[in-house]
């Protein structure tokens, strides 16, 4: 068994059928949680305000450098970070005041109905879908910090492995099982390919040249992948270098050369399976 495949994040204590309990335990709270709101046009509010920000936010993390370029002529990851997060939190509150603005102006106060319950159910399944994509993203992004932290052990000599994080197999946990692994199909930010490129670069990157050139050699020249020798040039790449060190993983999954590398030729169908 090689490197690569004793490394494999699968579930440790969380089984498929927990997950599903967890997700039905989930679904009652938020119906009960939505149902003291009593208003079906709030309820429709809230939807529009969870959807528009999501979206708003990845359209952000994916563009954000191209708009702050028009402000400062050096425009950092934490800037798009704040414009993200700072953008999608001023929809919400947007539409949270019209919520109340309209309630308050028409006095919707009466009973829920059947249309009530349907929007409220609607409403949860939203919210639990986004919250499904935050844990899918985050546990990537622990995921790709689990491989910088799991070299780092390696350099020091220590004994004890760092611990696999708990968003990564609550995702893996999720993915594995038969009544929630069809989300990956509807996440948008779904990008395995790209991730498993992400973590590779992160534990290759936090050696020095003779450590990654021997890990290059041992795991990863004979894996088929087009034009392999491209990852000593990702390995030493300054940049790629500085993003690790600094623990800047959003930004790292998201550049531009990991893309650019993914997409040539059938890459990604390697990568898919190389971890």
């Amino acid at each position: 068994m090689d490197w690569l495949s004793s490394f494999n994040l699968d579930a440790l204590n969380w089984t498929a059928d927990t997950t599903l309990w967890a997700v039905v335990g989930l679904i009652v709270i938020a119906i009960a949680l939505f149902m003291l709101l009593k208003g079906v046009i709030k309820m429709l509010l809230l939807a529009m305000a969870v959807s528009s920000a999501v979206g708003l936010w990845m359209f952000l993390q994916k563009n954000g450098f191209t708009y702050l370029a028009f402000v400062t002529d050096s425009p950092q990851p934490w800037m798009v970070q704040t414009l993200a997060w700072g953008c999608a939190g001023f929809l919400l509150l947007v539409f949270f005041h019209g919520a109340v603005w309209f309630s308050q102006l028409f006095s919707w106060n009466g009973r829920v109905g059947p249309w009530g319950i349907v929007t409220t159910i609607l409403m949860c399944l939203l919210m639990l879908w986004v919250g499904m994509l935050g844990v899918s993203y985050y546990g990537d992004i622990c995921r790709i910090r689990y491989y910088h932290e799991l070299a780092e052990a390696q350099v020091a000599g220590r004994a004890d492995m760092p611990a696999k994080p708990w968003f990564t197999v609550m995702k893996e946990t999720m993915r594995s099982s038969s009544g929630a692994s069809w989300l990956q199909h509807i996440d948008p930010m779904e990008n395995t390919a790209q991730t498993n490129l992400a973590c590779l670069i992160a534990y290759g990157c936090t050696f020095d040249e003779p450590r990654y050139t021997a890990f290059y050699q041992a795991q990863l020249a004979n894996r088929g992948i087009p034009q392999p020798t491209r990852f000593l040039e990702l390995f030493g790449d300054k940049g790629l270098r500085t993003l690790v060190s600094e623990g800047r993983f959003v930004t790292l999954l998201e550049n531009s050369r990991l893309s650019t590398f993914v997409q040539f030729r059938n890459t990604e169908e390697y990568l898919l399976k190389i971890l």
